[in-house]
């Protein structure tokens, strides 16, 4: 990046951040949509049951957990591939474990 003049960098910038915005809207609509579809199916009430309660707080703790884990091992990856593990190597894959 240092090889781009300070009018590109900033350029750059601003896509990077665009995209960033579009990536957190798109796992907050997915999570949102998955855990609705998961836990609500008593609309003969406004509020919402202990019961989807409970579902929605253990649904929107799993899909960030599992996010969260799945960016890990392709940090954890992609970091092996860079110092020449390659796909190849032992335990590469996210099954490895």
């Amino acid at each position: 990046m240092d090889s781009l003049s300070p009018s590109e960098q900033r350029e750059f910038q601003s896509v990077l951040e665009k995209r960033q915005t579009r990536d957190i809207m798109q796992f907050y609509s997915n999570l949102v949509q998955r855990c609705f579809d998961d836990c609500i199916n008593d609309f003969t009430s406004k509020a919402l049951s202990t019961k989807e309660e409970t579902c929605v707080s253990r649904c929107v703790d799993k899909f960030v957990k599992t996010s969260d884990r799945l960016g890990q091992r392709f940090a954890e990856q992609n970091q092996a591939m860079m110092q020449g593990g390659g796909a190849g190597g032992a335990g590469a894959g996210f099954g490895g474990r």
